[in-house]
């Protein structure tokens, strides 16, 4: 397939994906953790030119009550695998943006990491180090929601 999947192919999956959930054959099944699953196996490597027609029936496949568990649980690996990458990327501009002599730094560099977890909406590094630095300016006290639009 492409970087993209086509607007009319995922106009013919969403049915599919609709139909799989009124069924719950999986505990803990929502719409964008099927999608995002099935998403990510029509996009791999594996399946660079499915016709539109080839990736319906591939999905319908993966999505069969005995292979679901397992499409699931390799979709779930990869989130988890990026969320990890993504809280390491996280420590990192945190680690780089506070000056090594910061008094309590470990403890600043905890309560920095606890406020960005209120901003979840906030994924891009610029984004991030905004709040960071305003945390910083605010002598290492939480910003609010308010502050940081003023700011973004």
């Amino acid at each position: 397939m492409a970087e993209k999947l086509p607007q009319s192919l995922r106009q013919r999956l969403v049915p599919l994906f609709k139909e799989i959930l009124a069924y719950h054959w999986v505990e803990e099944l929502t719409f964008n953790r099927l999608s995002g699953a099935i998403y990510q196996v029509l996009l791999s490597e594996e399946n660079p030119r499915l016709t539109e027609d080839q990736a319906v029936d591939l999905a319908v496949n993966l999505t069969r009550r005995e292979r679901l568990p397992e499409l699931l649980a390799r979709y779930d690996a990869l989130v988890q695998k990026r969320e990890r990458q993504a809280q390491k990327q996280v420590l990192g501009i945190v680690n780089n943006m506070l000056p090594e002599d910061t008094p309590n730094r470990a403890q600043v560099v905890q309560g920095t990491l606890d406020m960005l977890q209120k901003f979840p909406l906030v994924r891009s590094i610029t984004g991030i180090r905004t709040l960071v630095q305003a945390r910083i300016d605010n002598h290492h006290q939480d910003v609010d929601e308010d502050e940081y639009l003023a700011l973004a």
